[in-house]
């Protein structure tokens, strides 16, 4: 468990935060699990957990589909086409990014509903998973 908060208030402030053995630690044993058993998050329906997260103004979700992004995987935002959104959010992530964990043996991706089918999709194309559970 990792005892920071998930957004940081800056990216110095993030950088700081994971730079801290206790979290470091973590993350490093992350990096280096044998199976890592993942989320697969929308953005789009109002009830997202992701809003749960961070609260965003509804004209920012608006403006986060109209450039592109459509799924939330280890809670970064990631575009269609699989890559990881230059969105501001991503950069202050007190988390590991979804390429941290290539060296992960086996990384299993979980969703479950009709309108979780573009995230799936869209992470499917980063190549960030070995297999999904469809719940």
């Amino acid at each position: 468990m990792v005892h920071a908060p998930l957004f940081a208030e800056s990216r110095a402030q993030c950088e700081m935060l994971k730079e801290m053995s206790s979290v470091r630690e973590v993350f490093d044993l992350a990096r280096a699990a044998n199976l890592a058993l993942t989320g697969i998050g929308s953005i789009e329906p109002s009830g997202s957990s992701y809003y749960d997260l961070n609260p965003v103004p509804e004209e920012d979700r608006k403006m986060m589909v109209g450039l592109g992004v459509s799924a939330e995987f280890m809670a970064h935002l990631i575009l269609e086409g699989g890559n990881l959104a230059n969105y501001e959010l991503n950069s202050r992530l007190v988390a590991v990014a979804p390429s941290e964990i290539s060296g992960c043996r086996t990384v299993i991706g979980v969703a479950s509903g009709q309108h979780k089918v573009r995230p799936i999709q869209t992470v499917l194309s980063g190549k960030y998973l070995d297999l999904v559970d469809p719940g």
